[in-house]
């Protein structure tokens, strides 16, 4: 670590959060990424039974079409911080006939609290007369086993501070932009300094300056994280069981040292 682990939130809507993380260096960072998407479990369907089919589409085709459904994925019945994932199956099924567009919300759930997060996902379309009857089983999995586990989507940056001498010209131009943009701008005698709280790329008219005129300072120990999610679980829960289980990774390798140790 690079020092006191500090939170700053900067954007949170119902699927996304952005957030600024100090006092860790780009290991812990990129450990955090890895372990939202790959660790955090959710609920996604993994095998279907199929008792009649008469779409114009293979059943293997529907079944991959399920299995990347995003489903809701009940966090507080669940230990998703464990390093062992609970054995449960929750059934899904579906019985439709044609002329109709299967959508995900079709799907019907023994378990209230896993089903579809997005009811408006096609599967297929059926013909008239066309019929389509499964059962689909979803249980909890990991993101590095297989996609349809990732709960969402997450990156980041560092944060750097862009600092513009106001010898070139047009720079008022660059501040208009980061204005436009939504980033701080910070106007000094000399200069101006925008800070990059999120992507901020410069009119290729700005190139010649860049070294000479305009320099970009990285901010040492702080990164800029975007977290998504498909629906699965909040993005709150998303960040938060990844920091638990790299806590209790962290415990486990301890504890496998003092072994090696005695």
């Amino acid at each position: 670590m690079a020092g006191k682990i500090e939170f700053e939130v900067l954007d949170k809507r119902a699927d996304s959060i952005r957030f600024i993380l100090r006092g860790v260096d780009v290991a812990f960072a990129n450990a955090l990424r890895r372990t939202i998407l790959a660790d955090v479990p959710t609920f996604a369907i993994d095998e279907v039974e199929f008792f009649e089919n008469d779409s114009a589409l293979f059943d293997e085709i529907i079944s991959h079409r399920l299995a990347m459904v995003p489903l809701t994925t009940p966090h507080e019945r669940f230990s998703l911080d464990s390093l062992e994932l609970d054995d449960y199956t929750v059934t899904l099924s579906l019985e439709l006939e044609g002329p109709a567009v299967v959508y995900s919300g079709d799907l019907k759930s023994d378990d209230e609290g896993v089903k579809p997060a997005n009811p408006d996902i096609p599967i297929v379309k059926l013909a008239e007369g066309q019929k389509l009857t499964l059962n689909a089983y979803a249980k909890l999995g990991r993101g590095k086993d297989h996609a349809k586990w990732q709960p969402g989507f997450v990156y980041y940056k560092y944060l750097t501070r862009l600092h513009v001498s106001k010898e070139i010209p047009d720079w008022e131009e660059i501040k208009a932009l980061a204005e436009k943009r939504g980033l701080p701008v910070e106007e000094k005698d000399n200069e101006l300094v925008v800070t990059t709280v999120k992507a901020f790329y410069l009119p290729r008219k700005f190139d010649a300056y860049m070294g000479d005129g305009i320099s970009e300072e990285v901010i040492p120990a702080t990164f800029v994280f975007t977290v998504e999610s498909n629906g699965e679980l909040p993005v709150e829960e998303m960040v938060t069981t990844a920091l638990k289980i790299l806590m209790r990774k962290s415990d486990r390798f301890i504890s496998e040292l003092h072994k090696l140790a005695d």
